[in-house]
């Protein structure tokens, strides 16, 4: 194969989302209609009880190769002493998040971005937890709209990154409120 073959094969994989072609998505839709927002084909409803009965609470692709796959949208709820989520004050809202997760020594955090999400900005936090020989990240994107909360958890294994981050990003960059009637 030539160099410029695969340099152009290379280019057209990476530009693809999660290096796959044209993925089929789904969309999730709680019981009460509140949101939704589309997810790899993949994935499977996740239910308030471990045996399946109660409402979706979110998406999984967990399995006994993939480890906890889960995402979950959360919200709305009371965004306490913060207004608005910016720039300036990413850090305050990365200092709650870590005093709230980050409560035992496995658990460290890792990262923070400013992205977007239900059109407004929003941070985007990455949590690591080593349990065993496995280390999980614990994603949690964040924002606050028309007053209120929102976020995403977003949860699957440090080797699988690769498979799943791009499904929760695709849930956040789909999320839509419904709009009160």
């Amino acid at each position: 194969m030539s160099f410029v073959f695969r340099t152009a094969l290379l280019a057209v994989v990476l530009s693809t989302p999660g290096g796959s072609f044209a993925q089929e998505t789904r969309i999730f839709e709680p019981a009460d209609g509140s949101y939704s927002f589309q997810y790899p084909h993949g994935f499977t409803l996740n239910h308030m009880f471990a045996d399946g009965t109660g409402e979706a609470t979110g998406v999984t692709a967990s399995s006994m190769e993939n480890g906890d796959v889960l995402i979950t949208f959360l919200g709305p709820r009371d965004p306490g002493d913060i207004p608005a989520v910016s720039e300036q004050n990413r850090q305050a809202i990365v200092d709650e998040f870590t005093k709230a997760i980050a409560v035992l020594p496995s658990i460290k955090f890792n990262s923070a971005a400013m992205t977007t999400m239900l059109g407004r900005p929003a941070v985007d936090m990455v949590f690591t937890r080593k349990r065993f020989k496995n280390v999980a990240i614990n994603r949690y994107v964040f924002t606050i709209r028309d007053g209120k909360a929102y976020n995403f958890e977003c949860i699957y294994r440090e080797d699988k990154a690769e498979r799943f981050a791009p499904a929760c990003d695709l849930a956040v960059s789909t999320v839509s409120l419904r709009e009160a009637d």
